[in-house]
């Protein structure tokens, strides 16, 4: 994929996830080396996604990240109807993933965990932006390695 190893990406995530970028703008900026896309498009477009779609508590940011980042890695034509399944099929497989991971995919539930109200690994959002970027740069290195 790039010299930038998983783990040193998944650092990089956590870093600027503590500089105050969102779990998803944390997960596809550790990318921009690789997507071709400028870090101001990127932390712009993923800036609407942190707490789980605007603090709503949905879909984790990290997930939100790391699927728009496979979004731009693949440049799918989104008019092909085959080229949108396949991306919607590898989009499921990392979020289930993720999910296997994390023991969800919501941020609700992902926060209740960390605060020990809900059954669940309870994974703090530093750790959760790693995972995801984790997922992603296995994926794409077991990709390129077929």
């Amino acid at each position: 994929m790039s010299d930038i190893t998983a783990t040193t990406r998944g650092e990089k995530a956590k870093q600027l996830y503590a500089k105050g970028y969102n779990c998803a703008q944390a997960v596809a900026l550790a990318f921009v080396d690789v997507t071709g896309v400028d870090e101001e498009t990127v932390g712009t477009a993923s800036a609407p996604f942190g707490g789980g779609m605007g603090r709503l508590g949905e879909v984790c940011g990290a997930v939100s990240g790391m699927l728009m980042t496979l979004s731009f890695l693949r440049r799918p034509n989104t008019l092909d109807p085959r080229e949108k399944a396949a991306l919607y099929a590898e989009e499921r497989a990392l979020a289930e993933e993720f999910r296997a991971a994390a023991d969800s995919i919501l941020c609700r539930d992902l926060l209740l965990m960390r605060a020990g109200r809900k059954e669940g690994r309870g994974l703090a959002c530093p750790d959760l932006v790693a995972l995801a970027v984790g997922i992603l740069e296995e994926h794409e290195n077991a990709r390129s390695n077929k």
